[in-house]
């Protein structure tokens, strides 16, 4: 008879203490390595004993947000305990989670290529080859044989293949929403923190820049889904990685991304601090990024103390730091001039010039220049301008609109935005166009 262990015990404790259901931990577990192999009842036989998630440890450890190493010190002991002399090969032929299938038949004829072996090396490491959607076989057999021997073959190959998954999650994002990203960043970071530990100390910055970025994205991913503390976490992470890899521009970016998650709590105050911390650091930032903490420290003037004046001399400033601007790579790659126009726009309906705002609106918001998830969010923005300058009918039609993309792509914080307008129009409730939207929140 198997008698509870350490290992089970914590597992319930940690499952408890993050507010989650043996369900939502399964859950959680299959879309952090892509399968679907992991059920309530297997975590239950987890939590009792009855089975050994030796497998699993890594998956669990990002799913409970704790380090690895706080998992693996207690399965250690307790191998020890139940097999006394025994090493972790026999442990792991005890009863364990099930081998995940190779993925999607429409991955493709190439996936049917990667070995048992191969897929069984992502799993010993938490990841599952689906979670990397991007890469081909080489690929994968590049990034397996990094994490089993990180010194030989962690290289500069590899960040570049690590960098490519970060940018396609990105761009994926765009189009279909964070959540579909998630479950290949979780990935893409748990391999590249665990090659970056024994790789030779060039490479491993690189691995950790590449870290940070990868981490900043899931902060933006959990943001967008309405998720606070997720995401708080991740960028927390992303200037922990930042800092490790003495990458400054990366921390001051950081800084920045956390003005903006100040900004979805209309929290002026905590925006204008992090906006200063950027623009007095000792960063060496990107013209363009400078020029978007101009364009917020604008924001912070128009939110605080409707101060048109102090913001539009930030929005001279961010626009002279635009006009030399090279070509955005690295971080922030999706600043351009039209998304630079409309946060000008938010500034001015903060400052009361809902007018001047919803210029700036139809002259840059279009379907071509911004991707689905972006152009819905900016339209429930515009849709508040209207709110505000009195057209409750242009500002309930533009937010139906808005709200069919949000909850296309899942974006929280554009539904967020939606209610706040839907607050606005509570004067004009008896208008047909505002019912319509009322009626269509409630559905």
């Amino acid at each position: 008879m198997t008698t509870a262990a350490e290992l089970p015990v914590l597992l319930k404790q940690l499952r408890e203490q993050a507010g989650m259901s043996q369900s939502d931990l399964a859950a959680r577990l299959c879309a952090i390595t892509g399968t679907a192999t992991v059920t309530r009842a297997e975590v239950s036989r987890w939590e009792r004993g009855r089975r050994r998630p030796e497998a699993w440890l890594a998956a669990l450890a990002t799913a409970l947000v704790v380090d690895r190493a706080v998992l693996e010190a207690p399965a250690e002991r307790d191998r020890r305990r139940a097999y006394p002399g025994a090493g972790r090969e026999a442990w792991a032929e005890q009863p364990a989670a099930p081998f995940p299938p190779t993925g999607p038949a429409e991955a493709g004829d190439e996936w049917t290529q990667v070995s048992e072996l191969l897929r069984r090396t992502f799993l010993k490491h938490g990841i599952a080859a689906i979670a990397l959607p991007t890469v081909g076989v080489g690929e994968l057999q590049h990034i397996a044989a990094a994490l089993e021997d990180a010194r030989r073959y962690a290289d500069a190959a590899l960040v570049g293949h690590f960098r490519r998954c970060i940018d396609e999650a990105a761009d994926l994002d765009r189009t279909t929403g964070a959540a579909a990203g998630i479950p290949t960043v979780l990935g893409l970071v748990t391999a590249i923190d665990q090659t970056a530990r024994d790789a030779r100390p060039d490479v491993r910055r690189a691995l950790l820049r590449t870290a940070a970025l990868a981490a900043e994205l899931l902060g933006w991913f959990y943001r967008d889904l309405g998720a606070g503390q997720p995401a708080s976490y991740w960028r927390d992470r992303a200037m922990e990685w930042a800092q490790t890899a003495a990458d400054s521009a990366m921390q001051g970016y950081v800084l920045l991304k956390k003005a903006q998650a100040a900004w979805d709590e209309r929290d002026a105050v905590a925006m204008r601090s992090f906006v200063q911390a950027v623009q007095d650091g000792p960063w060496h930032l990107p013209s363009y990024v400078r020029a978007e903490a101009a364009q917020q420290a604008a924001r912070a003037h128009a939110m605080l103390d409707q101060d048109v004046n102090a913001a539009e001399t930030e929005i001279e400033r961010a626009r002279e730091l635009l006009i030399d601007a090279a070509s955005p790579a690295g971080i922030g790659p999706h600043f351009n001039e039209a998304l630079f126009e409309l946060q000008v726009a938010i500034c001015y309906s903060e400052a009361g010039r809902p007018a001047r705002a919803l210029e700036l609106y139809e002259a840059n918001l279009t379907e071509t220049a911004f991707r689905k998830r972006d152009y819905g969010y900016f339209l429930s923005l515009k849709s508040a301008a209207h709110a505000a300058d009195g057209n409750p009918d242009d500002s309930a039609t533009i937010a139906l609109s808005a709200l069919e993309i949000a909850r296309a792509t899942n974006s929280a914080r554009t539904h967020r935005e939606i209610l706040r307008v839907a607050g606005r129009l509570r004067t004009w409730q008896q208008r047909p166009a505002v019912q319509e939207l009322q009626h269509a929140l409630l559905v």
